[in-house]
């Protein structure tokens, strides 16, 4: 596949380094790591609102940036579609004034018009800002950033203020749009169902650099090795041994053990297995425990509790390991927890991923 987006840069932000070397052809590219990683100071450098200090810049055979010959293009000249976090909706302008702002031409109310209702917000065009949704708000976003026919679209995290249904239709909605529109995504994230449901190629990023470049469909390939997932300090991985009860598959290891689906790797000896954060759920001592969590179920200790701007990041000491778990900042509010507090927690078995099996020491 053909690159479209070329982008070799650094920038000092700080005491923070951002270099970045990431190429993306017409797909789907998700900008995957933990908070604090650079995602979102990539594609400000990208859209031109940061100029990097030194390297290049190339987007379907136009240069946006070159330290070399000290071109640098603005915002409004690089063809770049931008939706960010917080949407940046102009509260004062309808749904359709929104979109229509920065097109130009007697026909832009007609463009501005057919790309709300290709997002299905048809007779929605007069509605203001705070008489939508928080999914028709996004899609107001989206055609805003389409309309002008642009060459990329960077997306910062646009679906993390909703709601599971809502943000799994969005991202549907968004993958069937890029089969229409053919243009590079580059979709920043560090929920890793949007890089399983949207991603056709994976960026990992930690501390300002780019550290893997994987294709989505080999992400959770048996070759595909663990310290990928470590050196991004997200997510929990574990080491131990499969072994076979009954019928059933589990993994064990000196604290403890969890059952397991059959594995698409090994099927016995020593792996690794991988554990994203969202999904190492807290139980409510008080509920009924869903019947696919209860094999897995484990008591523990949270060491940690980090509050970011949606989330709630805890690290859990259980069975010798310490478990990362994050959830909206909403969920289990009324568990009140805090550091030093007794939890109990499980991992459904379709959630737990085999990444590896171990090779015994040369002799």
């Amino acid at each position: 596949m053909q690159d479209c987006l070329e982008a070799n840069f650094s920038k000092m932000l700080g005491n923070f380094h951002l270099d970045v070397s990431l190429h993306l052809g017409e797909e789907i590219g998700v900008l995957f790591g933990p908070s604090g990683a650079g995602k979102s100071q990539t594609l400000n450098v990208l859209a031109g609102l940061v100029k990097p200090d030194r390297g290049k810049i190339n987007l379907r055979g136009r240069i946006l940036y070159d330290s070399a010959s000290s071109t640098f293009l603005k915002p409004a000249a690089r063809k770049i579609g931008l939706v960010f976090q917080e949407l940046a909706l102009f509260p004062h302008l309808s749904a359709i004034e929104n979109v229509a702002y920065g097109l130009k031409g007697p026909n832009k109310w007609r463009l501005a018009q057919k790309w709300l209702d290709k997002m299905r917000l048809e007779g929605l065009y007069e509605r203001m800002p705070h008489q939508l949704s928080g999914g028709q708000k996004q899609r107001v976003a989206l055609a805003r950033a389409l309309a002008p026919k642009p060459d990329l679209l960077l997306l910062d995290e646009p679906f993390s203020a909703l709601e599971g249904p809502m943000r799994r239709a969005l991202r549907r909605e968004l993958k069937n749009l890029f089969l229409e529109i053919r243009i590079p995504i580059l979709y920043v994230t560090h929920d890793v169902e949007d890089v399983c449901s949207l991603a056709t190629k994976v960026f990992l990023i930690r501390d300002g650099s780019i550290t893997a470049a994987i294709d989505a469909n080999k992400l959770w390939d048996p070759q595909c090795q663990e310290n990928v997932w470590h050196s991004l300090g997200w997510g929990t991985l574990v080491q131990g041994e499969i072994i076979t009860e009954e019928g059933n598959h589990w993994l064990s290891w000196p604290g403890g053990k969890l059952k397991l689906l059959q594995p698409t790797g090994p099927a016995k000896g020593k792996v690794t297995v991988f554990i994203p954060p969202d999904h190492v759920k807290l139980l409510y001592p008080d509920l009924p425990v869903d019947p696919e969590l209860r094999p897995n179920v484990m008591e523990g200790k949270i060491i940690e509790r980090i509050e970011m701007n949606h989330l709630v990041r805890l690290y859990i000491h259980s069975a010798g390991i310490e478990w990362h778990t994050e959830h909206p900042k909403d969920s289990y509010s009324t568990l009140n927890l805090h550091e030093g507090q007794n939890v109990s927690f499980s991992i459904k078995p379709s959630m737990i991923y085999v990444l590896t099996q171990e090779c015994d020491p040369p002799r």
